[in-house]
């Protein structure tokens, strides 16, 4: 069973909204509040695109292979944590073009949902 309208396009009308018939009569302080909202629900909105297309998955799935690979405990609520410990601790080669390769791919992700522009 697929229920419309699912999440996504609830907070895409949603931020619809707010931007062409809430923001444009606001000003000041809150004028500013109401993009710092609208900026947020665009985020969740890519957030769930990025979900739906299995993109999280494939950075966890090489981080774990990662981890395991270094002989590093992969709990995968713990991968990010558990590769910051490991670097502080100097546990891993910095030049490492594997570990490069998934913290650029980690630093992606992040930046398709939170700030898509600067890939661009």
């Amino acid at each position: 069973m697929i229920n419309e309208p699912d999440s996504r396009d609830l907070l895409t009308e949603a931020r619809q909204v707010l931007l062409d018939s809430l923001v444009p009569d606001l000003a000041g302080e809150q004028k500013y509040q109401a993009l710092m909202i609208a900026n947020a629900m665009g985020m969740a909105i890519r957030e769930i695109e990025q979900r739906a297309q299995g993109e999280p998955d494939a950075t966890d799935r090489s981080l774990s292979q990662f981890l395991a690979g270094h002989q590093l405990p992969d709990d995968p609520s713990q991968g990010e944590q558990t590769l910051a410990r490991a670097l502080r601790d100097r546990r891993l080669d910095g030049d490492d073009p594997e570990l490069r390769s998934v913290l650029k791919g980690m630093t992606e992700a992040r930046l398709r949902i939170n700030n898509p522009g600067f890939l661009k």
